[in-house]
């Protein structure tokens, strides 16, 4: 490859472990967005007879509303990152999709949870740029930057297999 030639195996481990890094943190706020709120620690209890008083109703005591949808797509957005960490063990057809045809069903279903696995993550960035929800910051940058993942890391691999 191209860049196995042109790229030092120094700054390849760098950009493949910025870029490892910087993805895993918008997944970790993902998820922890997903944790139910704590109570504040001095509750003040309010009167129930006071209709018309500013502590009747508080945006305190709303539910945000929560999307399943958007779930579900941090929980394949995460599986997706997961396949991506060195040393996931990965088949043949992640390594090398255009010179081999699968022959039986179990290739034709592990070549389509690849692009399974390739394609959510630009799905759930468009489902939250498109559709406001509670995971909407997280799901967009990371699912950006796990296409990113996707698309840079064999090569930054291929630089670093190349030095032994």
């Amino acid at each position: 490859m191209l860049a196995a030639l042109l790229l030092d195996y120094r700054l390849a481990v760098l950009f493949l472990a910025a870029l490892h890094l910087g993805t895993a943190v918008p997944l970790a706020f993902g998820w922890v967005r997903l944790l139910p709120e704590e109570a504040p620690p001095f509750q003040i209890h309010r009167a129930p007879a006071r209709r018309w008083s500013i502590y009747a109703h508080s945006s305190e005591d709303e539910e945000t509303p929560r999307d399943p949808v958007a779930m579900v797509l941090l929980i394949c957005v995460t599986a997706s990152y997961a396949v991506q960490i060195p040393g996931v063990p990965r088949s043949l057809a992640l390594s090398s999709i255009p010179t081999v045809i699968p022959q039986d069903a179990s290739d034709w279903a592990w070549l389509a949870l690849t692009w399974f696995l390739v394609v959510v993550p630009g799905f759930s960035a468009a489902y939250s740029l498109l559709r406001p929800n509670f995971l909407r910051v997280p799901l967009i940058a990371a699912g950006v930057l796990i296409l990113l993942l996707w698309l840079v890391s064999p090569p930054l691999r291929a630089a670093l297999e190349a030095v032994s």
